[in-house]
């Protein structure tokens, strides 16, 4: 069996924490007679949602990708810059979408799909709308007409962040047995720690000062310069 890649693994967890079933890897056999996988599938049975999602971190080590406005008006739009590339998962969904390759039934099995692509592409906010809407367009004559779509043009950044929220929001007591949702869980227990000291004397809230720093020092920031750049981004004109 092959090892998944940290990223799928890293999307898997995100869903789920939401509540879905899983699979990594799932096979699928091409018109051509070959074989491809979409690399992560998720299904919530209750709502009957399907997730499709590619995960795709490419380049150097620290390459971050960005489609800006500017990016926009030179190719238009995302899926016409990176349909042979990042985007090259979405000549799948109409197989995907057909009876037989997921579901005996596809259209009685899923109300609502989901494509998702998870990369190292930075898209801001002011335009992901319009280029998730880009990509809409690009796959809905694949998808039966009674299905409702979605799409999520993420990175890896905004998983992790998400999965870290959840996991703190969730009740659950034990571990996960998930390798990246038990360690949200410990990045959670520092962050908001319910400190209790050894013998009779008081605990003090100045411990979660030092888990703090001790962090920002392995990122390679400082606490001082954070809240300085978070007062400028947010600081009104």
């Amino acid at each position: 069996m092959s090892e998944s890649m940290t990223v799928e693994t890293i999307v898997e967890a995100d869903w789920l924490l939401k509540g879905f079933w899983t699979k990594l890897r799932f096979p699928i056999k091409t018109e051509n007679g070959g074989w491809s996988d979409i690399d992560i599938l998720c299904y919530e049975p209750e709502l009957r949602e399907l997730v499709i999602s590619e995960s795709k971190v490419r380049g150097p080590k620290k390459a971050i990708y960005a489609f800006t406005k500017e990016t926009q008006k030179k190719h238009s739009n995302f899926v016409k810059y990176e349909e042979k590339d990042y985007l090259s998962f979405l000549r799948h969904i109409k197989l995907a979408c057909t009876d037989g390759t997921i579901f005996a039934h596809f259209d009685k099995m899923v109300n609502k799909l989901i494509i998702q692509l998870v990369s190292n592409y930075f898209i801001p906010k002011e335009i992901r709308l319009d280029e998730e809407e880009a990509v809409l367009k690009r796959v809905r004559k694949d998808v039966p007409v009674k299905v409702k779509l979605e799409v999520k043009l993420e990175n890896t950044l905004d998983i992790l962040s998400r999965i870290i929220e959840l996991e703190n929001e969730n009740k659950q007591g034990r571990r996960y047995g998930h390798p990246v949702i038990d360690m949200a869980r410990e990045l959670n227990r520092y962050m908001h720690p319910e400190i209790r000291n050894a013998g009779r004397g008081k605990a003090t809230a100045d411990i979660k000062k030092v888990f703090v720093k001790e962090l920002c020092d392995a990122l390679g920031i400082s606490v001082a310069s954070q809240k300085e750049s978070l007062s400028k981004c947010f600081r009104k004109p």
